[in-house]
């Protein structure tokens, strides 16, 4: 941030930090007097610049370390966030950021990653630029990242999942030593639910004899950073199975993200299943919801979705059972 230079007789201090507001130069008779006045200049700075991003970068690092940590899909976002602050996209101060900008790091994306990737995370850079303007103070006219366009492409997934594929899958399971990686499965077959929602669920959260679940869930960064919740009514075979559980006190499924991804990732290897996602198991689940011929209204219940289009996507599977 400073410079210490000679200067005829003495020492000049040039401070070179952007928005700084004082004196950008002193000039001192001894060079540890120079010093002690760039040291105390910078512990200033510090204080008053250190919530005020400058660059996108800046607003990357103190949005990953700040509000980041709430969103439900904190660590899918966290990687994508890091490469963009490491590009040059990232050393544009925010007050230049133009829609140009967006548009040629689009491009370079879509040379590495599919359509759909590139507008999932440009709507995690708006949702940070708009945080970065209205709750840092950042100098930022306008949000060009809402104005770029990118076309996606359809992706969804038709996962070809057999009862022969069901039972190799869940014999694997069988073999673990920790059965907690059984019993999600089979729970994520029963409900639909996604992994994040099994793993946060707790004997609390549900009523066997009423036969309803209580499912709370984040809601995504679009829309802040409360939680919302959902009644589900709890499927006859997954009451089931839950009543079969011995322990009924504190977490429903106690395991960590990592090692629940881990476990299904071994087993579903051993099965010879390499294609088969965890978050296909709700797209089955809920196939099969619709084979049973549970209309809209009912499955939207189970599956949590808002959207009618969104539900539609899983009603075009052509699965076996």
């Amino acid at each position: 941030m400073a410079t210490i230079r000679r200067s005829g007789s003495g020492w000049q201090v040039l401070i070179r930090r952007k928005n700084y507001v004082g004196p950008r130069s002193r000039t001192f008779l001894s060079e540890d007097l120079a010093e002690s006045w760039a040291d105390a200049v910078e512990e200033r700075s510090k204080k008053v610049f250190q919530d005020i991003p400058i660059t996108l970068g800046d607003a990357i690092n103190d949005y990953i370390n700040g509000p980041l940590l709430l969103h439900r899909s904190a660590e899918n976002e966290k990687y994508p966030l890091r490469v963009t602050a490491k590009s040059w996209l990232g050393d544009i101060p925010l007050r230049d950021l133009q829609i140009k900008h967006f548009a040629v790091w689009r491009d370079e994306r879509l040379l590495k990653v599919k359509p759909n990737t590139v507008m999932r995370e440009l709507r995690i850079l708006r949702v940070l630029i708009d945080w970065a303007k209205d709750e840092r103070g950042a100098y930022i006219k306008d949000n060009p990242a809402r104005y770029l366009k990118v076309k996606g492409i359809g992706d969804a997934r038709a996962p070809f999942f057999t009862d022969e594929d069901e039972k190799k899958l869940l014999y694997e399971l069988s073999q673990m030593s920790n059965q907690n990686h059984l019993k999600l499965t089979k729970l994520a077959l029963t409900t639909g639910f996604r992994r994040s929602e099994l793993l946060s669920l707790s004997w609390r959260n549900l009523d066997l004899e009423k036969n309803k679940i209580y499912v709370q869930r984040k809601e995504c960064a679009a829309r802040g950073n409360s939680t919302s919740m959902r009644i589900v009514p709890l499927p006859s075979k997954a009451k089931k199975l839950l009543r079969s559980f011995e322990n009924k006190e504190g977490k429903v499924l106690p395991l960590t993200k990592g090692s629940a991804r881990n476990g299904f990732d071994k087993a579903r290897k051993r099965a010879g299943l390499d294609t088969l996602r965890f978050h296909d198991l709700r797209h089955i689940a809920i196939s099969r919801m619709w084979s049973y011929g549970m209309n809209a209204l009912e499955i939207s219940a189970c599956s949590g979705h808002r959207d009618i289009k969104m539900l539609m996507r899983y009603s075009h599977y052509q699965l076996s059972f």
